[in-house]
């Protein structure tokens, strides 16, 4: 068999950074009258031995074991006998907080978990309130009493349950285990890193050092466009964690029966059957817009979602070829696993169920025809490294094969060496892609045929960004093995995908509901003085969908009216226009209405928000910066009072009162306020507001004037070089020769792990390394936090080097500088070019310099500066 130094593929991933309470529900441990979390009884765990976990992942991956991406630590913290009760009115709050010394993240297990009507259990940073999953109740029951959550990226978590006190004595609450997050998600503790060990196995193995994010060669599935059939499967991949130490990927797929039962397919080597109740499943991670495949921004990890499923049934499985034990007859070890995952889909999370082909023919895989076409291809779609969905195409028909144990158990996929062009990559679009390949986090994904039928489950191979030839590949094991399996119930998938027992080779896939449409506009808007107005509904069908979809509408204000034309639909007639009536005898005001289609027991709701508006008999007050101000920044943020009916505004600035000179403008606002930029320095500028709604343009605002301060910024939005001492340059290049009498710096800065950075102003022979490391002493990393927002100082009592805020900007607010500080430029003429150079000086972090400015007192009283200056609003 071949060896690989570089696999990609084994796990997969979780994605929820903490899911926001549902139902607008809060802790109450949020609110006043607690003790505080100091006082609150607290689990403590030491920073992990990130080396040897990191030379244990380099080996586990190859020998094809699933992605590790936290530490799991016993808890068997029963609320009855450890944590924190308080008591409030008739409800009883048990708390226990868990604090794990560099921690990236945090996720819990409850062994047991069954509680009465009135309990609600929750999940969060114990001082960033932002990060918060539950609640959890008694409709989070399972036959298996247990619990997983999803992740908290954070080091300092709170668990709460909060029960009404008559039921206290119900709880079965036991918190089994503490699992310490060291990277995944996105999320990493500082100074993990793979050895370059050489390990030879055929599992998916990092193939960058620190082992964290994905491939900037992969291609996000945001980059098809809304036509694209390959939408469908791409609702049906999911990324998940296992007993919330390790991660894979998985996918739905349809039955026989068509009755969209959570049947989730993924591989044996993730060990799911080790404890099905322990997965959690993050649907939709995926990237909002489409990033070109190879540039930097293709390897930034995205928010993650907050939409999971949790807990599963075990149903079946294949055996595992990676495990000698286990694969005994390499014939039916073809890396199989389905389970059934627990609970009921939220409608909006809009999933698809895959359809599959188990044909033990090599699938026909075809190059687009055209070099902006996916037409043909077969397809990939998974979370590499435990990040956002991406898929990865074959164009060429599959082979059959095997990975270390199995025998002609797999489909040899060739990855596309020359992917698509696809139409929502942006513009300027690169004449040729880097090949897209899978890694770790990927294991389990699935494989598609060029009809997106499901055909097997990602085990393991050689691929990695940059792999050419033979290496651009990997193993997926058939379902065509994996069907008659062993030849019992939970040994073979049939029994499963065929619960009817009609013996079909391959079946289609089907969505949340057998139909769906889309409303044009999304959103009416009219005047008083309209009487009608007309939405296009356009709907979609599953294949051999042949019913009729009534349609109706309901919350249109009176005394209008909603009509449809034609009232329902059958396929394959797919649009219809929906007529609102009566509208000019309607009170102006916003309404919503709802746009409802049924079908059986199907149903679909769509929002569409009416706004009936009348015409603006007054205009905007404007509000900050006040009338006359002095010494605002050149990139100041307008804003200005909300004006009762309004849609939208426009903004004009300019260096007159009469607006004859317009430096700039802006319509369609459609919040209160407006960023403006690049203004000149030491000039007054005036700026007025003008209302608009459906029924027309209202008039403008009395105008305001501000004079900006001196301050000289550039914002160049400069991408800041991972581990490179020798960083970037940003210049500014001054006329004005007035001479410097001091000299204030503001820095802004977008990058996690400010202790990375040093920041070095230079102008001619004068130089001064204004920020270095902030808190590295020599050993270790600095400041873990994130982002730079500081105005440097001389004068300032605190140092930028001491400074380190648990939220961002980590760095901010006024301080002083490294010495010799800003004192080297004091006497020297403002003229000339100046150059800020930033550094990253450790891996694993990246970030970008947003902006910097200098603030200058001169001398004399020159033209630019007549004013002299004052400080950039913090």
């Amino acid at each position: 068999m071949l060896k690989y130094k570089c696999l990609t593929a084994a796990l997969a991933l979780a994605t929820s950074v903490a899911a926001a309470a549902t139902g607008g529900a809060t802790p109450a441990g949020f609110g006043a009258g607690f003790k505080s979390i100091d006082e609150v009884a607290t689990a403590h765990f030491g920073a992990l031995d990130l080396q040897t976990i990191a030379e244990e992942d380099a080996i586990r991956e190859a020998a094809g074991n699933p992605m590790r991406f936290a530490i799991a630590h016993d808890g068997n913290v029963d609320v009855h006998t450890g944590g924190t009760w308080e008591q409030k009115g008739d409800r009883s709050i048990w708390r226990y907080r868990v604090q794990a010394q560099d921690a990236a993240s945090l996720n819990f297990g409850f062994t047991r978990f069954h509680v009465p009507a009135s309990a609600r259990v929750f999940i969060y940073a114990s001082k960033d309130h932002g990060q918060l999953a539950g609640p959890y109740d008694a409709a989070s029951h399972n036959a298996l009493g247990q619990l997983w959550t999803p992740i908290i990226a954070s080091a300092d978590v709170m668990v709460e349950l909060d029960v009404a006190t008559a039921e206290r004595d119900q709880v079965e609450l036991v918190l089994g285990k503490i699992n310490q997050g060291y990277r995944g998600f996105g999320t990493r503790s500082k100074g993990y890193r793979q050895p370059d060990m050489h390990v030879a196995g055929e599992g998916k193995s990092a193939c960058s050092p620190d082992a964290i994010q994905s491939g900037a060669c992969n291609m996000d599935v945001a980059c098809m466009d809304a036509s694209d059939p390959w939408n469908n499967p791409r609702r049906s991949v999911g990324a998940y964690t296992i007993s919330g130490v390790d991660t894979c990927t998985g996918s739905l797929v349809n039955n026989t029966s068509n009755d969209r039962s959570m049947l989730f397919m993924t591989a044996s080597h993730c060990n799911v059957v080790g404890n099905p109740a322990g997965i959690v499943v993050y649907w939709n991670y995926e990237s909002p817009t489409c990033r070109t495949p190879g540039s930097a921004a293709s390897g930034v990890p995205v928010p993650r979602p907050t939409t999971t499923s949790s807990g599963s049934t075990f149903l079946a499985r294949t055996r595992n070829p990676f495990s000698g034990a286990d694969c005994t007859n390499g014939a039916v070890c073809s890396d199989n696993t389905v389970v059934r995952l627990n609970g009921t889909p939220d409608p909006a999370w809009n999933l698809y169920w895959a359809g599959w082909d188990r044909s033990s023919t090599p699938a026909h895989c075809t190059p687009g025809p055209n070099a902006n076409s996916d037409a043909g291809q077969c397809a990939t779609i998974h979370h590499p490294n435990v990040d956002e969905k991406r898929i990865t195409f074959v164009e060429q028909d599959f082979q059959l094969g095997g990975i270390s144990g199995g025998t002609n158990t797999h489909w040899h996929a060739f990855w596309d060496p020359t992917p698509p062009i696809l139409p929502n990559i942006p513009s300027p679009q690169p004449p040729s892609l880097p090949p897209n390949v899978t890694e770790p986090g990927s294991s389990g994904s699935p494989l598609y045929n060029a009809s997106q039928h499901f055909v097997g489950v990602l085990s393991g191979g050689p691929s990695f960004c940059g792999a050419t030839g033979s290496s651009l590949s990997d193993f997926y094991g058939q379902l065509a093995v994996a069907w008659e399996g062993e030849g019992t119930p939970t040994t073979r998938m049939k029994d499963w995908l065929d619960p009817a027992g009609t013996g079909a080779t391959a079946i289609d896939g089907i969505g949340m509901t057998p139909f769906n449409f889309t409303l044009d506009p999304t959103s009416v808007a009219v005047c008083n003085t309209t009487n009608s107005a007309t939405v296009n509904l356009s709907a979609t069908y599953d294949a051999g969908f042949s019913s009729t979809v009534a349609l109706s509408a309901t919350g249109n204000p009176a005394p209008s009216t909603a009509a449809f034309a034609p009232s329902s639909l059958t396929p394959p007639t797919a649009a219809s226009v929906l007529t609102l009536g009566g509208l000019s005898g309607v009170a102006p005001g916003s309404y919503a209405l709802t746009v409802t289609g049924t079908s059986g027991a199907d149903t679909v709701n769509k929002p569409l928000p009416l706004t009936v508006a009348e015409a603006l008999s007054s205009s905007v007050t404007l509000t900050a910066p006040a009338d006359g101000a002095a010494g605002v920044s050149t990139n100041p943020t307008l804003g200005w009072d909300a004006l009762a009916g309004a849609a939208s505004y426009t903004i004009e600035i300019a260096t007159d009162p009469a607006f004859s000179n317009i430096v700039a403008t802006q319509a369609d606002i459609t919040t209160t306020s407006y960023a403006a930029s690049g203004l000149n320095p030491n000039t007054t500028y005036y700026w007025h507001v003008k209302p608009t709604n459906a029924c027309g343009e209202g008039t403008f605002s009395t105008a305001f004037s501000f004079t900006t301060a001196n301050v000289i910024c550039h914002a160049p939005a400069l991408p800041i070089p991972d581990n490179n001492p020798a960083g970037a340059n940003d210049t500014i290049t001054v006329s004005d020769t007035s001479e410097i009498t001091s000299l204030t710096l503001s820095i802004k800065a977008t990058h996690t792990y400010v202790g990375d950075l040093k920041f070095t102003l230079s102008k001619g022979a004068a130089s001064s390394a204004v920020i270095d490391r902030p808190g590295y002493t020599g050993s270790g990393f600095g400041c873990g936090g994130d982002d730079i927002d500081v105005v440097l100082d001389d004068a300032a009592a605190s140092p930028v080097e001491s400074a380190c805020n648990s939220t961002p900007p980590a760095i901010g607010g006024t301080l002083s500088p490294n010495a010799p500080g800003l004192a080297p430029f004091a006497g020297l003429s403002l003229a000339g070019t100046w150059t800020l150079n930033v550094s990253d000086n450790a891996g694993s972090d990246t970030g970008t310099l947003t902006e910097w400015c200098l603030i200058p007192v001169v001398a004399v009283d020159d033209t630019i500066f007549a004013d002299g200056f004052e400080l950039p609003p913090p």
